[in-house]
């Protein structure tokens, strides 16, 4: 066998080796990275395992202490309402033995009102009769003088004329009215008493003009003119025929004024001319 021959068998062996080699270390690692990853994972599930069940044990203990403190805060509060009932009881039962007293006070205090008002009435009363019997007493004297002032006092006298009325001679001289007595105010005028006195009789009263200008035209129905072209109306004054209009003349108390009809402008009533 040649050396050449020698060579490529050694060769040819090296290669197998390398590659036999080559395999068993593959396996071998791909079977140590399995284990590794199998411990890896049952590493991972023991830990994940493990953490519920420590979860779950620190869970009901937590559960426990809360509801302990549950029920402790329920007792604390029912004690506390407890309390709360008791002192809104004590405060009623204050307040109304209050206004039990209060209700005897005011019973009381009405009762000596009551007896106050009945003592003050009884006073008032005896008071009341012996201010009449004081005022009876004093009564007579009391009317004595004041009818006394009542004499003494003089009262003004009403200011007052004397008015009559005279028809025509023809017809008797008639009087139509008859020396009433009429009430004057100051500042009167002879129209202004003729007026108030014929309205008093409901008599019909004509004239015309104001102030120094009136003239009477007819008293009664009865006008100028009426007798004859000569006929009207005159007026005197104390006996006196004045020789202006009516509505001039100021009337005093006591004047006594006539109203005349004449048929012959006054020579019949004596009247002056001119």
């Amino acid at each position: 066998m040649s050396k050449k021959r020698i060579i490529e068998i050694i060769a040819s062996l090296l290669v197998v080796l390398g590659i036999s080699y080559g395999a068993y270390a593959s396996v071998n690692k791909s079977q140590s990275s399995a284990t590794s990853s199998s411990q890896v994972s049952k590493k991972k599930s023991g830990s994940k395992d493990a953490q519920p069940q420590e979860i779950g044990l620190k869970g009901k203990a937590k559960a426990k202490k809360s509801a302990k403190t549950t029920k402790a805060s329920k007792k604390a509060e029912s004690a506390k309402a407890e309390s709360e009932k008791k002192v809104a009881a004590s405060q009623a039962s204050s307040s109304q033995k209050v206004a039990v007293e209060k209700a005897a006070q005011a019973s009381s205090t009405k009762q000596v009102a009551d007896q106050q008002a009945a003592a003050s009435t009884s006073q008032a009363a005896v008071a009341a009769k012996q201010v009449a019997a004081s005022q009876a007493a004093k009564q007579p004297a009391a009317n004595t003088n004041q009818q006394a002032q009542t004499t003494t006092t003089a009262q003004p006298a009403t200011k007052k004329v004397t008015v009559s009325i005279y028809g025509p001679i023809s017809e008797g001289d008639k009087l139509l009215i008859n020396h009433d007595s009429v009430a004057m105010n100051d500042g009167d005028k002879v129209i202004d008493v003729l007026k108030r006195d014929t309205a008093g009789h409901g008599m019909a009263l004509s004239y015309k003009g104001a102030a120094s200008t009136v003239y009477v035209q007819g008293i009664n129905g009865l006008f100028e003119f009426d007798k004859g072209s000569q006929s009207g109306w005159l007026y005197r004054v104390n006996g006196v025929f004045p020789n202006y209009s009516c509505g001039s003349y100021t009337v005093k108390s006591g004047d006594v004024i006539e109203w005349m009809y004449t048929e012959d402008l006054g020579h019949d009533r004596n009247a002056p001319q001119g």
